[in-house]
């Protein structure tokens, strides 16, 4: 009986997933959550750059995935509230809170009208509730950058391209 011969395998090489955001909005995103604002002055001066249509995405897709994560399903009116109210004492006159809390209503699934609200308006009340999921975290730098690569391969799975970083 003749003998089989065999090629030896190659080992498979897994993709080895990102370590941190791979997108300027991911970034920008990541150095805006982690207050690293030395960091985010040239992405800051950038933004114009990268806030294509993908780039928003990105931005959106971190937007629900910290609310999923701040609130159990069916939160009733007073744990947005809560929030809200911590939100305003740590960022201010610089909290839209009406707007921030309806997109969070609008998130969790109420039915909140957000239509007539301004694209500053809503730019701004995500950004400040990343901010304040990263605060929830304590600034953990590997919760963070999970939250922001789930986001970013959201937005590639949607079929948005956002800008890559260098």
């Amino acid at each position: 009986m003749a003998r089989r011969r065999y090629r030896k395998s190659q080992p498979v090489e897994l993709p080895i997933p990102p370590l941190m955001p791979r997108t300027l909005m991911g970034r920008f995103l990541r150095e805006s959550m982690l207050r690293q604002s030395s960091e985010s002055g040239p992405l800051t001066a950038r933004f114009s750059e990268f806030s294509s249509l993908g780039s928003v995405h990105v931005m959106i897709a971190a937007f629900q995935i910290a609310v999923d994560r701040l609130f159990e399903p069916n939160n009733g009116l007073k744990d947005v509230g809560l929030l809200i109210s911590a939100m305003q004492r740590a960022f201010g006159l610089e909290l839209p809170w009406p707007e921030t809390e309806a997109l969070i209503r609008f998130e969790m699934g109420e039915d909140v009208a957000i239509e007539d609200l301004s694209v500053r308006a809503k730019t701004s009340a995500m950004i400040l509730t990343l901010g304040a999921y990263a605060d929830f975290v304590e600034r953990n730098e590997a919760e963070v950058d999970a939250l922001l690569i789930e986001a970013e391969r959201r937005a590639f799975d949607r079929g948005h391209h956002p800008e890559l970083a260098e």
